[in-house]
């Protein structure tokens, strides 16, 4: 299903940013400000308005809970905030929320901060990070699938409801979570700077069914009970939300059918090719 490649991105970008860049838990209230300010810049909200206080920021730093920023120097460049959560399968991280300031996105400082993340949890005993994104976004999907070596493995339909930032532009706010098995032969190689990298042609060869494509910049369906199954997904759903808002509506739809019906059949998105296809097939449940 996949080659390991070293991907030479991370050996000549990663590095040289890691030796730059400092990544540092918030230990003062100051410092959660800094924190949620970063993040007010990536994810902006009508009014000007903050994706979260930074007071609560700052206690959940306090707390014991993950909150670490991302310095140039002096200057703070990304950050990230999850906290501590159980469910049926045990304690572990929830990332609420992180991101990467505009001109750094792109420079491997978003591998490093998750990186850091997984660190600080297994030093913990968390063995696992979950955290939600939206399906549509292909180059999250990818980033998260492939270079992280984590699985989307539930669907949630209109998770936070309406968002009054301007990424979503009044689409439904689907989600897809992401289970991320910090001890998984994939997390693991990942960290390592080893990505899985999918070869669709030798997924159609090995008789996997194609669920969704495009044709004409539109969703195209079908059904299947296969047990891999291959969808492909937009370059850019948030430039098409900007241009062609029903059209993306009928992608939210679509990719609202087929992964539902894919996780109902106990399968996992576990790879994502760089042209914007994913594979679902068998994961660990």
């Amino acid at each position: 299903m996949t080659d390991l490649e070293t991907d030479q991105r991370v050996d000549a970008t990663a590095r040289p940013v890691a030796d730059r860049i400092a990544i540092r838990l918030v230990e003062t209230e100051t410092q959660a400000r800094a924190a949620v300010g970063v993040l007010a810049a990536v994810w902006p909200r009508d009014g000007g308005h903050e994706p979260l206080p930074p007071e609560l920021a700052w206690v959940f730093a306090h707390s014991g809970n993950y909150v670490a920023i991302a310095y140039d120097g002096h200057h703070p460049i990304a950050a990230a905030i999850g906290f501590r959560g159980e469910d049926a399968q045990g304690p572990h991280l929830h990332s609420h929320i992180a991101g990467v300031l505009p001109h750094w996105q792109g420079s491997s400082v978003g591998y490093l901060l998750k990186q850091h993340q997984r660190g600080w949890a297994l030093e913990r005993g968390l063995e696992r990070i979950t955290w939600t994104f939206d399906p549509l976004v292909a180059r999250n999907a990818y980033f998260n699938v492939v270079k992280l070596g984590a699985r989307l493995t539930k669907y949630y339909v209109d998770f936070y409801g309406p968002m009054d930032d301007g990424i979503n532009l009044g689409d439904e706010t689907d989600r897809c979570l992401v289970t991320w098995r910090l001890s998984d032969p994939a997390a693991v190689a990942a960290a390592a700077g080893e990505f899985a990298i999918v070869d669709i042609d030798r997924e159609r060869d090995a008789g996997a069914a194609e669920v969704l494509r495009i044709n004409a910049s539109a969703p195209v369906q079908h059904a299947s009970s296969a047990p891999v199954r291959l969808l492909q997904v937009p370059h850019d759903i948030v430039e098409l939300r900007h241009c062609h808002p029903s059209v993306a509506r009928d992608w939210r739809l679509a990719m609202r059918d087929v992964l539902t019906a894919a996780f109902a059949d106990g399968l996992e998105v576990v790879g994502v090719t760089r042209d914007s296809w994913y594979v679902v097939a068998s994961g660990q449940g």
